[in-house]
C-alpha cells in the first residue's frame, strides 16, 4: 500500500507526506481520489483504512470513489 501511494503521489508530483496529512487544496484532493480509487479497486483496501492512511475521514474516501466510479460509467 505505501508503495503504492508514493508510486502515485510522484507520478503526479506531489509530497506524499502532505498528501498523508490531509491537506485540502484541489492538487491534493485529485491526488487523493485517485489513491483512494486505486487502493480500493486495485488491491481491495477497505474505505476505512484509506482514509486512515490518507488523512481524512471514511465518508470523504466513500463520497470520492463512488464520485469515481460515476463518472467511469459515464464514459
Amino acid at each position: 500500500m505505501d508503495n503504492a501511494i508514493k508510486e502515485i503521489c510522484d507520478k503526479e508530483g506531489v509530497s506524499e507526506r502532505a498528501l498523508r496529512l490531509g491537506v485540502r487544496t484541489r492538487k491534493f484532493s485529485r491526488v487523493r481520489v485517485k489513491v483512494a480509487y486505486h487502493l480500493n479497486h486495485e488491491y481491495g483496501i477497505s474505505r476505512a483504512e484509506v482514509a486512515r492512511q490518507l488523512g481524512v475521514c471514511t465518508s470523504a474516501i466513500a463520497k470520492a470513489v463512488q464520485n469515481m466510479e460515476g463518472a467511469e460509467n459515464k464514459c
